[in-house]
């Protein structure tokens, strides 16, 4: 038995338990014989919708405790009840404040702030971190940038948001990209390192060695080919099922701005830096 399923039979109980209208005297009498026969049949079918519905609640409160309870006292559903993820509030197709999948404000924004002062913090000694435009003129907006998006869609559990900080690591006139990205435990995402990470730019035949960091595996990736990218990444899943994958660009695409010599980060750096536990955000 479903939600709704357990909704319209706990509502056809209260109905068929409601009084019904007065009745005239006359007609009231004339109808008692019959009436006398059918109260027995109409007790015990009152009952065993009770005992329906009871039934129903038990196994839904044995399955949910709290989604039951919640139901019981009009309680409004909490899409997000797991430890250190804020509470989700639902419109009607997004969450509350929001017109598409992108937060602009309230916690899961401010969690992409912090991602992005994190990420930040993160550039080697050396390089900047401007808050630069962009040159080329079919783009707009500051490369130094935060986005927070939840993937799933109403009613979806586990609910699952992902946040991704852009920075630009510029050095004397030169400029590169530091990309990371964070997200929540989510059903699609593979366990074995190198096959994550793949899955994050969807390249099946991205290059991947995996790296221990202290005892965690860590899959660093690049293309193939040039032709596919230059960049180079780094992909963690925690324990706790959070995943962590940072990238490093020598150039910034799109910004107009010539690209570095070369990468800031070796390979045993980059994963060392997608296994740090700050970037699971409190998780």
């Amino acid at each position: 038995m479903n939600e709704q399923d357990l909704k319209r039979a706990f509502q056809d109980v209260v109905v068929a338990s409601s009084p019904p209208p007065p009745m005239d005297p006359g007609i009231a009498l004339d109808r008692a014989h019959k009436a006398r026969s059918k109260r027995r049949a109409s007790i015990t079918g009152a009952a065993v919708a009770v005992l329906v519905v009871g039934v129903g609640l038990g196994s839904a409160f044995a399955l949910n405790p709290q989604g039951t309870t919640d139901y019981l006292v009009g309680a409004g559903q909490s899409s997000s009840s797991r430890p250190g993820a804020p509470d989700t509030q639902w419109g009607e197709d997004w969450p509350v404040g929001q017109s598409d999948r992108t937060a602009t404000n309230g916690p899961q924004a401010d969690r992409g702030t912090q991602l992005l002062n994190l990420a930040k913090a993160s550039v080697p000694a050396g390089y900047e971190t401007p808050d630069l435009k962009y040159k080329d003129p079919g783009m707009h907006g500051g490369m130094l940038r935060a986005q927070a998006q939840i993937s799933t869609d109403k009613g979806e559990t586990p609910e699952v948001w992902q946040y991704t900080a852009y920075v630009p690591m510029r050095q004397g006139d030169k400029v590169g990209k530091l990309t990371v990205h964070v997200s929540m435990p989510s059903p699609e995402d593979p366990a074995e390192p190198c096959a994550l990470a793949k899955r994050f730019q969807g390249m099946n035949d991205a290059e991947c060695k995996i790296v221990d960091v202290a005892g965690k595996q860590i899959g660093v990736a690049s293309p193939a080919s040039p032709e596919r990218g230059t960049g180079t990444w780094a992909s963690y899943r925690a324990a706790n099922g959070w995943t962590v994958t940072v990238m490093q660009e020598g150039e910034y695409p799109y910004s107009g701005y010539p690209a570095l010599d070369g990468q800031p980060f070796l390979s045993p750096e980059l994963a060392a830096l997608a296994a740090d536990p700050k970037f699971l955000l409190g998780s």
